[in-house]
């Protein structure tokens, strides 16, 4: 009895299994069909403004830069940052283009980053450069 109860267990399993994936299979095909409708909406809107240049049609990345949840201090010694934080928590940096160069994870206390490559970077909202 034993055994017909832990087949049919595995049974119901694979069947809610297979219930899921093709469920899952069904939004994924239908997915595309949306994402289209929202390009082809999109595209007649910037067709129907032919004074709009590039740039204004492209979002400006640097309002979507995200800062350290908790307040931090950075100084610059060398090449290396010293960063103190009260509280363990991740250091998003930006280049200074505006894309996620890294997430760095802070322990509480003082932390040191070393080894970065030379350049510009935006870290909390403030430019350091590595030289």
């Amino acid at each position: 009895m034993a055994r017909h109860n832990e087949y049919s267990n595995k049974t119901m399993v694979a069947w809610v299994l297979a219930t899921i994936m093709s469920l899952t299979c069904t939004m994924a095909a239908a997915a595309p069909d949306l994402a289209v409708q929202r390009r082809d909406s999109a595209q007649q809107r910037v067709m129907s403004s032919p004074l709009r240049t590039s740039q204004q049609e492209l979002p400006d990345i640097r309002h979507r830069m995200m800062t350290s949840p908790q307040p931090v201090e950075i100084r610059q010694q060398g090449r290396s940052l010293c960063v103190t934080s009260r509280y363990n928590q991740l250091l998003p940096i930006y280049s200074a283009n505006g894309y996620l160069y890294s997430s760095f994870r802070l322990s509480k206390g003082t932390n040191w980053l070393s080894g970065l490559p030379r350049g510009s970077y935006i870290i909390n909202n403030k430019k350091f450069t590595i030289n």
